[in-house]
């Protein structure tokens, strides 16, 4: 299947699972809609619809429909003018987008929206319009006759009409490249392309992209005598560097294909859209064009060790990547936490990598090959788990100190430490590449993002507490003081919250942005929630997370903390969770395996953990770890309980 398709059946399976949550439209937002081509079929009846295609009869039920409710289509200037303040949009705005630069726009769209006197927006792929007319276009799997899409004097004409606007749809990144060495096609404007010598630098993909939004820029200038200001990413996908890249040649402005209205205190630098075709109804339209609000209200999660898929054998990998996909697609859950660090030992530090980059070895490139295809043959949302500290760089690098023994790793995780600037530098530089040469929706943070009240004595911190926070120079003296350690806990907690943020910026620069959105999730251990007093232990609270995070993780392991009633210890966890944290920010993962011994943790007993914490109202429920290759835990007994209901679409 092409990119095209992927996302075509990503947001298709988005309508039918997710039933909308009302919402009023206000003053000052406004719907865009994306549509593609459009056909005749009274003039060609025998006419094949292609993905995204709606036929000129549903076009004009879409114009007529918006007309007799009172809907107001806008140009894109009307737009930058309400966001400048000059002038204000109308109540109810919505604006029109055409992508690829198809000839129906000014055979069949372009009159009626003189008829109608509706604005629009086509945005048009370079490339195509420079092929000669004897030549076919290459469009994902199949070619298209050059006739299929506007020449450069129908875009002259276009542009001399105020009621269109021309944007560019790249000048040659219409298509998809091999994103890792299993072959995945993923989108060109934001995937560093993968040969047998090895990955595209960060200097050479960089370099690809200026020079596609140069000629892009340039063409669209010499046919219309005016540089294109919006820029419309193939496939919905874009990164904080294509956006940059872009806004360096004129082109500020873009559309993803996250399905939501947009408002003008918002800005235009991305704007969401809703994604059209001919199977979706006109109730729907209308509900988008209402409310436009569409959204999955409970998380399911499941969290799963790579190392589990991970095998020397690559038949065998393969088998355990199939198993994995399938049990996931069936289950019918909304939310993968991915491990993209290697953990053979189970001790929680990564002394390995399973993507490449600059300072770990790479176990196998493995995250983005099941990323991917948990993404594309699943349909969930995939969250790449990292650790924030518990990296094993070995001998020469700085890691937390106890400072009453001054040894490093004596009873926590190993860890780097954060006062290093070194180390956060090569922290920095790790989640950046995951962001370049992965594909994946958020990030969890791991639970090594903690300092005991005895860390961190390394010298680089005690010169941070001294010199930055005027604290004294000695973790014992600190100690000493109620006054001076509650400071001391705040300061290190803030601390480690700033430096996630910073490595979400570093993951994001070159992540691929789609219509799914990125967010962030940190682990939180259970003991700061129940025992406030405790947060001096771990540098953790739940209200700096809940401020800092989309979500807020919370370790819900009774086994592992040993608690005498269970579920009793699960009920006192949530009540207290729900009065630090709002409900919708709060997931709870559970624990499928007792480390005590070993054991997996009984199926029923799952059961009825998870519907206690459904009566106490924890919406986002999760799970740790998934045995897939031995069904643990067993996914006939907990669907029922655990799924979010029967999920629609072909099956991977």
């Amino acid at each position: 299947m092409s990119i095209r398709g992927f996302i075509v059946l990503s947001l298709a399976l988005g309508f039918f699972l997710m039933p909308p949550a009302m919402a009023a439209r206000e003053s000052g937002d406004f719907v865009v809609i994306s549509y593609h081509d459009v056909v005749d079929l009274e003039a060609s009846p025998d006419t094949t619809l292609l993905p995204q295609t709606i036929t000129r009869t549903r076009l004009i039920e879409h114009f007529n429909l918006i007309r007799t409710r009172g809907y107001h289509p806008v140009s894109f200037q009307q737009i930058l003018d309400a966001e400048a303040g000059t002038a204000p949009l109308p109540d109810k705005a919505i604006l029109l987008t055409f992508d690829d630069g198809y000839r129906s726009f000014y055979d069949i769209v372009y009159p009626l929206l003189k008829l109608y006197d509706y604005p629009a927006i086509t945005a048009v792929v370079g490339s195509w319009i420079d092929t000669p007319a004897s030549d076919s276009v290459v469009y994902g799997d199949t070619h298209l006759n050059r006739s299929r899409f506007m020449t450069r004097e129908q875009l002259k004409e276009l542009h001399d009409d105020p009621l269109v606007e021309i944007a560019s749809h790249t000048y040659n990144l219409h298509y998809g490249v091999t994103g890792n060495p299993q072959g995945n096609q993923q989108a060109a404007a934001v995937t560093s392309r993968w040969q047998p010598s090895g990955y595209e630098s960060e200097a050479e993909y960089l370099h690809r992209i200026q020079r596609d939004m140069q000629n892009a820029s340039q063409q669209l200038a010499n046919i219309t005598q005016a540089s294109p200001r919006i820029m419309v990413w193939p496939y919905g996908a874009y990164s904080q560097a294509t956006l940059d890249i872009a806004a360096e040649y004129g082109m500020p402005h873009t559309f993803s294909l996250l399905s939501q209205v947009n408002k003008i205190s918002d800005g235009t630098r991305v704007m969401g859209r809703y994604l059209i075709d001919q199977e979706t109804s006109l109730q729907t339209f209308e509900e988008i064009l209402g409310n436009g609000v569409w959204e999955r209200d409970d998380l399911r999660i499941v969290h799963v060790d790579l190392d589990y898929v991970y095998d020397p054998d690559p038949v065998q990998q393969e088998a355990n990547l199939d198993l994995l996909v399938e049990r996931i697609y069936r289950f019918g859950i909304s939310t993968v936490y991915l491990q993209a660090f290697a953990d053979p030992d189970g001790n929680g530090v990564a002394d390995a990598l399973y993507f490449p980059n600059r300072h770990l070895p790479m176990r196998a490139d493995l995250f983005n090959r099941v990323a991917w295809q948990l993404k594309k043959r699943a349909n969930v949302k995939v969250y790449a788990w990292m650790p924030v500290l518990a990296f094993d760089l070995g001998p020469g690098h700085q890691y937390v100190t106890d400072a009453r023994t001054g040894q490093i790793g004596s009873e926590h995780y190993l860890r780097l430490s954060p006062f290093s600037i070194s180390n956060r530098s090569i922290i920095n530089e790790i989640y950046q590449d995951l962001g370049r040469l992965t594909k994946f929706d958020g990030l969890l943070f791991h639970d090594d993002a903690f300092l005991t009240d005895f860390e961190d004595s390394s010298e680089e911190a005690l010169a941070i507490y001294e010199r930055q926070w005027h604290l004294p120079a000695d973790v014992g003296q600190i100690r000493q003081d109620e006054a001076l350690l509650q400071e001391w806990t705040q300061r290190k907690t803030t601390f480690l919250t700033q430096f996630t943020l910073e490595l979400r910026e570093a993951a994001n620069y070159y992540r691929q942005s789609d219509n799914k959105g990125f967010t962030t999730s940190r682990n939180i251990f259970a003991l700061p929630i129940l025992e406030p007093q405790s947060q001096a232990w771990f540098s953790q609270s739940a209200p700096n997370f809940s401020a800092a995070y989309d979500y807020v993780a919370v370790m819900a392991m009774p086994y592992m903390e040993e608690a005498e009633n269970p579920e009793r210890w699960l009920e006192e966890l949530a009540r207290r969770s729900l009065a630090l944290v709002p409900e919708k920010k709060l997931v709870f993962e559970l624990q499928t395996r007792d480390w005590r011994d070993n054991s997996p943790v009984p199926n029923e007993i799952l059961v009825e953990w998870i519907n206690i914490l459904k009566q106490q109202g924890i919406q986002n429920i999760g799970y740790y770890p998934d045995d897939f290759y031995n069904n643990h835990p067993d996914t006939r007994v907990l669907r029922p309980h655990f799924s979010l209901g029967k999920r629609f679409g072909v099956s991977p």
